[in-house]
C-alpha cells in the first residue's frame, strides 16, 4: 500500500491538495471504517452504519488540515477514533432525546368522568381580596367619563 497520509507537494492551491489527499484517504480507508462502524452500531443496522460512516468522513474532511498522521497506520487510527466518537455522539444524542408515544385517540382518554375534587378552581384562603371586574358607581375616573361622553356625542371627531 502506498503511503497516502502525506502526499508529495504538487502545484496547485492548498484546497486542491486537501481535496486530493481526502480522495486518496477515502478510497483507501472507507471499507475498513465502514466495517468498524458496523461493529459499533447496535442491532446491525446497516443504513445507520453507512450514515455514521459518512458523518465520520465528513468530520475527517473538515479536520484533515489538522491531521498529523505520517503513515497509513496513524491515518487509520485517526479515522477510527473519529468514527468511534461519531457513533458515541449519535447514541448520546439519541439517549437524551427519547420520545414516548401517546395515543390520545385511545378510548381511555375520551369523555370519562373526572376524579372527585378535580376540574374546578378553588382559590387559596390567603386573606387578600381580589378586584371586581364590574366597576361600582363612583369608582371610575371623572375625567375619563367626561372624555368618553364627549366622544360619544360628537361621533369620535374633535
Amino acid at each position: 500500500m502506498a503511503d497516502l497520509a502525506m502526499p508529495a507537494a504538487r502545484r496547485g492551491t492548498p484546497a486542491e491538495h486537501l481535496n486530493e489527499r481526502f480522495t486518496a484517504v477515502y478510497a483507501q480507508f472507507q471499507p475498513r471504517i465502514t466495517r468498524l462502524v458496523q461493529h459499533e452500531v447496535r442491532g446491525g443496522n446497516h443504513a445507520l452504519a453507512e450514515d455514521l460512516t459518512a458523518d465520520a468522513f465528513f468530520r475527517a474532511w473538515l479536520d484533515l488540515h489538522k491531521c498529523r498522521a505520517t503513515t497509513d497506520a496513524q491515518m487509520y487510527g485517526w479515522l477510527a477514533a473519529l468514527a468511534r466518537r461519531t457513533v458515541m455522539a449519535h447514541y448520546r444524542t439519541k439517549k437524551n432525546t427519547a420520545e414516548t408515544p401517546t395515543d390520545t385517540g385511545h378510548y381511555s382518554f375520551a369523555n370519562r368522568e373526572m376524579e372527585p375534587g378535580a376540574g374546578y378552581y378553588t382559590p387559596a384562603a390567603t386573606g387578600f381580596r381580589t378586584a371586581s371586574l364590574a366597576p361600582r358607581p363612583g369608582d371610575s375616573d371623572p375625567d375619563m367619563d367626561e372624555a368618553l361622553r364627549r366622544a360619544r356625542q360628537t361621533g369620535g371627531s374633535r
